[in-house]
């Protein structure tokens, strides 16, 4: 791999609750989780069940895995393939974990829970792998070697956190997870600002929003405008509804290419390079 290789793996892009099935082989059913690798460097964003096929992956390369894996925020879908990250599991390997504080209990305590009775029969692995946890806030700066992480609040119930990465003087924006308000999310475009590549919660059409206002969740038309706003290149839609099939969402990749053409909806197993 070469040095200033930077590109995404796509694991799992469906919000809200798994869903397998012949209606969603092309873009899958499996919830969010984002492979971007820098370099020899493994970025994970969030640990839905995509995780375990991700995990699978890396359990099949030959050295120890090392990887830094950051959560927008824990709900359900974002959380439920942690359990079965098999790499959690393996001696040698070395994982930092990265994720919000939620009052008055750390990461470790908060993905300790699910993994407790009644809800799982095996406690969060100590050993023979190294996991360290890692409490961030918003605005916070993370350096991995060449890689800069910055955190950036958006709206969504209880809390969650988009992130940019930045390296070779290439960038991408990882946004899922948040509800429009009636003006512009500025902390959205300062976070986009010139990007490669904008990852953005598109799970409504601008139908849809109207009957679920105040459920955390975006549409395309807001998506282009902070693009507008923050000159990013190109758009990938993000957190595909549960009602969304394979044919829904490749009208709306076409409807979006019309406004935007440097659009592509996201698809469970493709990789999009950024270098």
């Amino acid at each position: 791999m070469s040095d200033n290789q930077f590109y995404l793996k796509v694991w799992g892009a469906r919000g809200s609750i798994p869903t397998p099935g012949p209606k969603t082989l092309k873009y899958g059913g499996n919830t969010s989780c984002l492979e971007v690798r820098c370099g020899k460097e493994l970025l994970i964003f969030d640990a839905g069940t995509g995780i375990r096929e991700l995990g699978v992956a890396l359990r099949a390369e030959t050295a120890p895995v090392n990887a830094n894996i950051f959560f927008s925020h824990l709900h359900w879908d974002h959380i439920q393939g942690f359990p079965f990250f098999t790499p959690f599991y393996g001696p040698g390997n070395e994982f930092n974990l990265y994720g919000e504080r939620k009052t008055d209990e750390d990461l470790e305590t908060i993905l300790s829970k699910q993994m407790k009775y009644p809800f799982f029969p095996v406690p969060i692995p100590k050993s023979p792998s190294k996991i360290t946890f890692n409490d961030l806030k918003e605005n916070q700066e993370i350096t991995i070697g060449d890689i800069k992480v910055t955190s950036y609040r958006v709206n969504h119930p209880d809390g969650c956190l988009a992130y940019r990465v930045d390296y070779a003087g290439k960038s991408i924006v990882y946004a899922t997870d948040t509800e429009h308000t009636g003006e512009i999310d500025k902390n959205l475009v300062k976070a986009s600002q010139d990007s490669d590549i904008f990852i953005y919660d598109c799970n409504y059409t601008e139908e849809e929003y109207q009957m679920r206002k105040g459920w955390g969740h975006s549409t395309w038309n807001e998506g282009l405008k902070i693009i507008k706003e923050s000159g990013a290149k190109k758009l990938v839609l993000w957190h595909h509804d549960p009602m969304h099939d394979d044919n829904f969402i490749a009208n709306l990749e076409k409807t979006v290419q019309e406004q935007f053409p440097s659009t592509e909806a996201a698809e469970e197993g493709k990789i999009i390079r950024v270098i």
